[in-house]
């Protein structure tokens, strides 16, 4: 199986949260698929660097499947580094090789195939997610019926689907956003994404919590900076955390699920 992972985050962002020990998420997507499909050769794209070369529609033909990371940009931004993505995933679209998006990815699918993105009236959701639960269409879909029909995943989106892409089936929904999984056609591809990130080990969330530490405290989220400390160390410690989301492979379930998928098994 041949896989190609696309960052959502250009370099700067990369280098800064690098700098803190926050793994890029494109490494985070290939030690997952290490563990999910040992044999797999993967490789990288990097459209929001704006200078490194893109497969063509033709040239991602050869790949048995497109993963999308997360991202901390918002595709209601006018800027390249939004635009690039959007581009690309259309290329995505028009090869007609299956495509996955965490979160930011399924946001760049959504827009490019016609629905829409907004700020979610709900704010930030972070962390551990609300309940979501799966559609009647989701508990029979075999990209989601694997999972419990209520469960929990870690997050962290400000924008949410506002709008679903024609044709598009809901699998699963949360009090705070409507669409956490999702799958749809657009021209010659298909699309599986959800809105949280089943990529992440708690580790990495505990990360990336303590790095925007200042920011969830200023949204809301967070009371302090003592809680958000608090929280990060639940996460390390694995205390208190909902077993679909410290069972790593339980974690990661749908994007197996969607490897199978794929490949016809």
């Amino acid at each position: 199986m041949k896989l190609l992972i696309v960052e959502g985050n250009n370099e700067q962002t990369r280098l800064q949260r690098g700098a803190f020990g926050i793994k890029p998420y494109h490494l985070m997507f290939q030690e997952m698929l290490r563990g999910l499909v040992p044999k797999a050769q993967t490789n990288f794209a990097f459209p929001a660097d704006g200078a490194s070369e893109l497969p063509t529609a033709e040239q991602l033909e050869k790949y048995d499947g497109v993963l999308w990371t997360g991202s901390s940009l918002s595709v209601l931004d006018d800027i390249p580094d939004v635009q690039q993505q959007l581009n690309f995933a259309n290329e995505v679209f028009k090869s007609g090789v299956p495509f996955y998006g965490s979160c930011w990815g399924m946001q760049i699918a959504t827009v490019v195939a016609g629905g829409k993105v907004a700020l979610s009236k709900n704010g930030l959701e972070f962390g551990i997610s609300k309940p979501i639960d799966l559609t009647p269409l989701g508990r029979k879909s075999p990209l989601t019926s694997h999972r419990k029909k209520t469960y929990s995943s870690l997050c962290i989106h400000y924008d949410e689907v506002a709008k679903v892409p024609e044709n598009a089936l809901i699998l699963a929904g949360n009090s705070h956003s409507k669409v956490q999984a999702m799958t749809f056609d657009y021209k010659k591809g298909s699309f599986f994404g959800v809105q949280y990130h089943p990529e992440f080990s708690t580790s990495d969330m505990a990360l990336i919590g303590s790095f925007l530490s200042e920011k969830l405290v200023n949204s809301g989220a967070f009371k302090s900076l003592e809680d958000v400390k608090e929280f990060a160390l639940s996460l390390k410690e694995q205390k208190g955390i909902p077993t679909e989301i410290s069972d790593y492979q339980l974690h990661t379930q749908e994007i197996m699920a969607w490897l199978r998928y794929i490949s016809g098994e």
